[in-house]
């Protein structure tokens, strides 16, 4: 069952559980809720909102039952609301098994099971005739296939089959040319809402060839592919009941051609560039109430983008580093952020793409001088 939150609970706090719970506990701050966090970094950004924060091993080494020892533990026996970000979707069945003091906002075990199971997932697509990457479960004699993760995060998850080691969680796509998207949307368990279309693109490193470097807001694409990705998150919505927000990621091909890739069920990085009529955290509760708003409530004047800057060489934070204030995720001081790691994630806005792009060069570059300095 999904559940939003009712008017007489709205002061419980929320307990945020996600590899980086940083956005979703300061979205949840700023809609007058009190916030705990489990996540991996314990960065600056959310110790300084959270009443409690519980350190995360790296997701994979997690277990069911650890992660509810955790929850546990950072609930304390209080009643509180559970939202989840990036990370539980390996972790989903947990969710049947919540103690009796936490209670579930967003996207249940069920419908998180058909998107993170790839075999389900592409089973759907097919029926609901939404098209997709050709797909198969078992490895193809050639090496023009991706082989591919349903639990790995940011790209990180994706190897060319040549390069690929095996694991029994790989499924595999047949490569495909073309510029990656995501569409932003929100669900009453019913009929699903397009708030953005955002662009990504790639920071790839040695082993990770599709790495995610940043998003770019709003991707202006066709109308006819507008109306395919309306069309596509609506029948899944429908289909498999997904509540909250909730992000479609596709491929555009060379031949003009949107292909689905996948759901990700759950507030995902996209949202951090949405400019709100009203809290964005507020919108997803009322969209797991079965609400969705009738009027617009997003506003695209500006041109957005987020980029994750990766650590080249091992870095030790300074206190002395005068972080921009568009810098998030930042580090507490005296840590070492190893090479390959995000450092911080930037938020960018301008009035046009040129600006935006000036803008970015020269916050990296003052982050980079920085840095090498202390």
């Amino acid at each position: 069952m999904i559940t939003g939150i009712s008017v007489q609970d709205q002061l419980l706090p929320i307990l945020v559980f996600a590899q980086s719970g940083r956005f979703i506990a300061q979205s949840a701050t700023q809609a007058g809720y009190r916030v705990w966090v489990a996540d991996c970094f314990g960065d600056q950004d959310t110790l300084k909102i959270a009443d409690r924060w519980q350190q995360l091993v790296p997701i994979h080494q997690l277990s069911e039952k650890k992660i509810i020892d955790i929850l546990s533990t950072l609930s304390q026996g209080e009643n509180c609301h559970l939202i989840c970000g990036g990370g539980i979707e390996q972790y989903y069945p947990l969710l049947n098994n919540l103690p009796a003091n936490i209670t579930l906002i967003g996207n249940n075990a069920a419908s998180i099971h058909t998107v993170q199971t790839p075999t389900l997932f592409f089973k759907l697509l097919k029926q609901l005739d939404l098209a997709y990457p050709d797909t198969l479960f078992e490895q193809p004699n050639d090496n023009k296939w991706l082989a591919k993760s349903s639990s790995g995060l940011g790209g990180i998850h994706i190897q060319y089959l040549k390069e690929y080691q095996q694991t029994d969680h790989y499924y595999y796509q047949r490569y495909v040319a073309g510029t990656s998207g995501s569409g932003l949307f929100i669900a009453n368990g019913e009929q699903a809402q397009l708030l953005s279309i955002n662009q990504q693109y790639l920071q790839p490193c040695e082993p990770l060839p599709f790495r995610l470097g940043g998003i770019t807001s709003p991707w202006l694409i066709s109308e006819q592919h507008q109306q395919h990705l309306t069309l596509a998150i609506n029948k899944i919505t429908s289909a498999i009941g997904l509540y909250g927000i909730n992000s479609i990621d596709f491929i555009i091909s060379e031949q003009n051609e949107l292909l689905v890739l996948e759901i990700n069920p759950r507030i995902s990085a996209s949202a951090e560039l949405l400019n709100c009529s009203e809290p964005l955290f507020q919108l997803h509760i009322n969209a797991c109430n079965g609400l969705l708003a009738e009027e617009r409530i997003i506003e695209t004047s500006l041109h957005s983008r987020l980029h994750y800057y990766y650590a080249e060489h091992d870095v030790r934070i300074s206190p002395e580093i005068i972080w921009p204030i568009t810098c998030h995720d930042i580090p507490v001081n005296g840590s070492t952020v190893f090479k390959g790691e995000p450092i911080c994630t930037l938020t960018m806005q301008a009035a046009t793409s040129a600006k935006l792009q000036q803008y970015y060069y020269a916050l990296k570059k003052e982050i980079t001088v920085q840095l090498r300095l202390n």
